[in-house]
């Protein structure tokens, strides 16, 4: 079974631009950090232009924390961001910890993270268990595996020397090959001759499914305003979701015409851009979108040009609608 998966996986992995050889242990904590909860394709571009601003570990460690969000724009999930920065300072003092306990320690890194680059980088013999591996493993042999039991079964069986092959073919398998939702591509399958689940027709029942968080609603106004030139923002609290993050002006609740008109003073010319959601973990944005013109910056503000704001200030996703907005000035 493993020799037709590492055959399968060495003819078939994609040329993913963190996969290097030899690996480079910086470009492989990168990309791991990066792709918790984000798709490749929207890691990609991001990690690209994050190597050419930050070439190796010393250089994110020195990297202001204002043009570290703005590299890190657009992936979500900020802390893993700033957490970053944080294992940048250690590893950039103390160097690179070469186990998974070592690892493990680092901020933002956790079980899965840890064995994922102690066995890409390093080559030491860990089981890295993400969703795709369990989702294998499950239908594999046709019972719901934990990642404690997952671990239990991989570990005997990595080839000695080939650690980072076994933990990438694994992952690689699951992300395009056994695709969830019961869609998997069995005839592409190295293994589809060991699988239970698709010789019993059950695949659509592993893993077994798992419900989804339940999200609080939160209804929320948010303003483009527009004043000689400029466009107001304002800094998210140090803690708490997006902290520290620009965002537009806003109120925390959902606003008429004739009651956004009176959210701030001097507002005129105010005019409906529509309605827009964004869905946090256990959070579901349900934003009204207003523009409207005032003849003085009102102070409480950050007022800067739709250039600078496009260039320099890292703005959530939640708000693309109004970033989009600003480009026609």
């Amino acid at each position: 079974m493993i020799p037709s998966l590492l055959h399968w996986f060495e003819q078939n992995a994609r040329p993913l631009p963190w996969r290097e050889s030899p690996p480079v242990p910086y470009h492989v904590l990168l990309s791991e950090i990066m792709l918790q909860q984000t798709r490749i394709e929207a890691v990609k571009e991001h990690y690209h232009r994050f190597l050419l601003a930050c070439p190796d570990i010393a250089s994110l460690a020195n990297l202001p924390d204002e043009q570290l969000m703005k590299l890190w724009e657009g992936l979500g999930y900020y802390s893993r961001a700033r957490n970053l920065k944080k294992t940048a300072l250690i590893v950039a003092e103390q160097g690179f910890p070469q186990t998974v306990e070592g690892l493990g320690k680092l901020p933002g890194v956790g079980p899965y993270t840890a064995a994922a680059i102690a066995s890409i980088a390093f080559g030491v013999p860990a089981a890295a268990v993400d969703g795709n591996v369990l989702r294998v493993l499950s239908r594999l042999h046709a019972e719901n595996f934990t990642r404690e039991s997952a671990s239990q079964w991989l570990l005997p069986k990595i080839p000695q020397g080939k650690a980072g092959a076994f933990t990438q073919a694994w992952m690689e398998l699951g992300e395009i090959v056994c695709l969830p939702n019961g869609t998997p591509l069995c005839g592409e399958c190295p293994l589809r001759l060991f699988c239970k689940a698709r010789k019993n027709d059950l695949i659509s029942q592993f893993p077994a499914p798992t419900p989804k968080p339940e999200r609080t609603v939160q209804e929320r106004t948010v303003f483009l305003l527009h004043c000689k030139g400029k466009i107001a923002l304002h800094k998210r609290p140090p803690t708490g979701l997006l902290a520290n993050l620009w965002e537009f002006p806003a109120v925390e609740k959902a606003l008429s015409p004739k009651e956004a008109e009176k959210a701030f003073s001097g507002l005129r010319n105010l005019s409906f851009l529509g309605n827009a959601k964004h869905l946090f973990t256990h959070i579901e944005w349900r934003m009204r979108l207003y523009s409207a013109d005032v003849d003085e910056p009102l102070q409480q503000f950050t007022w800067e040009s739709p250039q600078n704001i496009l260039r320099d200030y890292a703005i959530p996703s939640a708000f693309r609608r109004l970033k989009e907005h600003c480009k026609q000035y």
